[in-house]
């Protein structure tokens, strides 16, 4: 098992390097000029409570799929909140009713992991135990099967394929309807990582992947053969954390080119076919960025936020006011870009120019992952796995 604990008290290191100082942290002022409604509230399980997984719900036309740490999946009416249907992971198939209340209560966990995604028909999942889960839209178990580490990041789906990344470096393509292997792509991993993997794109028919090596590459679909890898980040210093170069921050592939980003590296804009690199910026993160027309949204690893014009690689403009508090990635909602921190606090901007326009405080438990949004509605889950549904008109 590679140096998991290690790695957990890295992750450790750096959050603490990110959100302490001296002087005591203090948020800016705010005067809010919107007020966005609460549409409705719901928890599942108790989340991810204090591990840092990247577990992220899913809104599907009219329905929110979100899931906690222990082995909870549920579904909600989009509308309402009501609840469709519960399935938990920790109730082996065909057990009896008292094995099945026996696994809950000896404190068996099931350790979902990455967030969830939609393909198919069917939803898909990961688990830190190395277990990849699909499900019927009526929350049936569809298949279960292993696979060789840990799945951090959700499954990417398209193709005819079902996509994961573990927290070995090994990149999996399952059958979408039998969770058959396909093809298996191993990249080398450095000796010391982040706690976390980068979520794979499927896109043009090929799996764009990030490693924590440094580099971006783009596997053919169909076989999994590498078309091209390219180094986007190089190891720098003479002590493990300042040589890190995780690409654990989601690709972003749009008209034909890959946008990604590393810690302790830099932000790439490259042709998708060939891998020829556009433009590079001296800009770090390990958070998944957002994109809107040809504007790209970041969070850097400090917690400043930054507007980029997409084409030049140029800034548009950039936010300091959150600089060294904990922050999760951008979600970019009508004309607003919204990131939550680990204090529990939703932060409202102007996406046009940076500016503060509202903050709510929600849930003392904090945020780890960002917002999700179909352009309607925003929808956050919280550590402690309360779900809430905001709506502005």
């Amino acid at each position: 098992m590679k140096l998991q604990l290690k790695q957990a008290l890295l992750l450790a290191a750096l959050v603490l390097a990110g959100c302490s100082s001296k002087e005591k942290l203090v948020l800016p002022p705010v005067t809010n000029i919107i007020d966005p409604d609460k549409v409705w509230s719901r928890s599942i399980g108790s989340g991810v409570e204090h591990y840092e997984s990247s577990l992220t719900p899913i809104i599907v036309k009219d329905t929110v799929y979100a899931a906690s740490r222990e082995g909870l999946v549920a579904a909600f009416d989009l509308a309402s909140g009501k609840r469709k249907w519960q399935f938990d992971l920790r109730k082996p198939a065909g057990s009896s009713l008292w094995q099945s209340i026996g696994a809950v209560w000896s404190g068996d966990n099931a350790r979902i992991s990455g967030g969830l995604a939609f393909g198919f028909d069917k939803l898909y999942f990961g688990t830190e135990n190395g277990d990849v889960v699909a499900l019927s839209t009526d929350g049936e178990l569809v298949w279960r099967v292993e696979v060789p580490g840990e799945v951090l990041a959700s499954p990417a789906t398209g193709d005819g394929l079902v996509v994961v990344a573990t927290g070995a470096g090994t990149l999996v393509a399952l059958h979408p309807d039998s969770g058959e292997q396909r093809w298996k792509f191993e990249s080398e991993q450095p000796a010391l990582t982040l706690r976390g993997v980068s979520e794979p794109v499927i896109e043009a028919g090929g799996v764009i992947y990030g490693s924590g090596s440094g580099h971006i590459g783009v596997l053919i679909a169909e076989r999994g053969y590498q078309a091209w890898e390219e180094q986007v980040a190089v190891p720098m210093g003479s002590t493990d954390l300042s040589r890190l170069v995780d690409v654990d921050a989601k690709p972003i592939v749009q008209g034909g080119i890959v946008y990604s980003i590393s810690y302790n590296g830099a932000l790439v804009a490259q042709e998708l076919r060939s891998g020829r690199q556009i433009w590079k910026r001296d800009y770090a993160s390990f958070r998944n960025m957002a994109i809107q027309g040809d504007t790209l949204y970041l969070v850097d690893s400090q917690g400043r936020i930054y507007a980029m014009d997409s084409r030049a690689g140029t800034e548009r403009w950039s936010q300091f006011g959150l600089n060294k508090h904990y922050l999760t990635g951008p979600t970019v909602y009508k004309n607003y870009l919204v990131v939550g921190d680990n204090k529990g606090n939703l932060h409202w901007l102007n996406r046009d120019n940076g500016d503060f326009v509202a903050r709510q405080s929600m849930d003392s438990s904090g945020f780890y992952t960002e917002a999700v949004s179909n352009g309607d509605v925003l929808l956050v889950q919280s550590r402690n796995g309360e779900l809430v549904l905001l709506q502005t008109p």
